[in-house]
């Protein structure tokens, strides 16, 4: 099976081109892989980790939000994200839990970047941003906070998140970038 191409930046491990089901506004999904130059904490790392993350799309499968992953990965930022969701004209960034410090230790990070993310060159887009957290056990709690990143159901959107992250463990790897 070949994937679509979409950026000479991170390449396409998986991709829906279209809608499977009826989740939210045909929500469906693509998964990449980057190398990023941080640990999950936000460290700088002698060698590369690779990263995978994924893009929910919504019904109309708007490209342009490769756009804003390639400039958050130029910038440095794109080591805590795994869910990136476009829904009318509004980004949703999922940041790993693990990477909870970067809010403590650097404020401004998030706001460089919502910057990035609202300001891809001649896109508006308006940017919210949120936390997923893997677990094991539904009953450890609520395994996101986001706004929007699926118009549907929360507990819908939960486990369609938990899926995707149990086939492809986002996030970063533990070995070093080959």
């Amino acid at each position: 099976m070949t994937t679509a191409f979409y950026s000479h930046i991170f390449s396409c491990l998986y991709d829906e081109p279209a809608p499977i089901g009826r989740l939210g506004r045909s929500a469906h999904h693509s998964v990449f892989r980057s190398v990023q130059w941080r640990d999950i904490g936000g460290a700088p790392l002698k060698k590369g980790r690779i990263h995978d993350f994924a893009i929910i799309w919504d019904e109309d499968h708007d490209t342009r939000v490769i756009r804003v992953a390639e400039r958050l990965h130029l910038g440095g930022f794109l080591w805590p994200v795994v869910f990136i969701g476009e829904r009318k004209g509004v980004l949703t960034i999922l940041f790993a839990a693990m990477a909870g410090p970067l809010q403590d230790r650097d404020n401004d990070h998030l706001a460089q970047i919502q910057a990035i993310a609202e300001d891809a060159g001649d896109d508006s887009w308006t940017c919210h941003t949120g936390w997923f957290r893997r677990v094991e056990a539904l009953d450890e709690g609520t395994p996101y906070t986001g706004e929007g990143i699926i118009n549907d159901e929360d507990w819908r959107v939960v486990n369609y998140l938990n899926g995707i992250d149990a086939l492809w463990e986002l996030g970063e790897k533990g070995g070093a970038a080959a």
